[in-house]
């Protein structure tokens, strides 16, 4: 059965878990699933060994079903991130234009409302936000007060056109920054959907880890097999770290 065929048997399954189930993964996930999958490799050779000791075939065949699915989860959520990403590219690389046709419109149409009190709180009212939103947002309104209010630009030799632009770019720049923005203020339903799937794989895969490190507890590498070697390197770069901090503190000491 391909992975993409465990994850569409298995998404209603995933949806279900419950948000306060939900757990977050203290590695890569895409390292996790690989280790995983390392894992079942080796419990399937092994299985003759921890079935005696109360192990399931079926919950082996479940974990690998749902690791499969955790596969095609993460890979959506990846490409998410790089539209995402290249979004941000985009963003960067268009903003300095859009900042600097804000300010000419602004430049100009402060001069030529000058004797204007009322235009001019509009001005005051349009300047006040300085965010990125503040900022499409001002394009739009700069765009539509200058389309209002035409006969004072063009006599300053002003080209009435930007104001087009301008509403023009609000509305692109606007879905530009949305596409940036969108994940930061709510989840994303293809990041809940992999945070779900992870849950789901880690209860199935922490229970064959406690089997197999049982089985061999004996066997010291074999059963090193039933855990993460990232995070076996991870304490062991930390209480490196830690070791040499406690060696410089010593000799400054002394």
């Amino acid at each position: 059965m391909s992975e993409q065929q465990n994850y569409d048997d298995s998404l209603v399954e995933i949806k279900a878990v419950k948000n306060e189930n939900v757990k977050h993964c203290s590695m890569p996930v895409g390292m996790y699933i690989q280790e995983i999958k390392a894992m079942i490799h080796v419990a399937k050779e092994d299985l003759p060994l921890l079935t005696p000791v109360g192990y399931t075939a079926e919950n082996l065949t479940k974990l690998e079903v749902l690791t499969g699915a955790l596969s095609i989860a993460q890979a959506i959520w990846d490409t998410q991130l790089t539209a995402q990403k290249d979004a941000q590219k985009k963003w960067q690389k268009d903003a300095p234009a859009m900042f600097e046709l804000i300010r000419d419109l602004n430049d100009n149409m402060r001069f030529a409302y000058r004797k204007n009190d009322e235009l001019q709180e509009i001005l005051d009212e349009i300047n006040e936000g300085d965010s990125n939103a503040d900022a499409v947002m001002d394009l739009l309104r700069l765009g539509t007060l200058g389309n209002n209010n035409q006969e004072p630009l063009t006599g300053i030799g002003f080209d009435i056109a930007k104001c087009n632009t301008a509403i023009s770019e609000s509305e692109r720049m606007g879905a530009l920054l949305a596409e940036v923005n969108g994940s930061l203020y709510v989840d994303d339903d293809r990041k809940v959907i992999r945070d779900k799937a992870y849950s789901l794989v880690k209860h199935y895969a922490d229970d064959l880890k406690e089997y197999g490190q049982f089985v061999f507890r004996d066997e010291e590498e074999h059963a090193m097999l039933y855990s993460s070697k990232y995070l076996r390197n991870k304490k062991a770069e930390y209480r490196r770290k830690k070791k040499e901090e406690e060696n410089t503190q010593e000799e400054t000491v002394s």
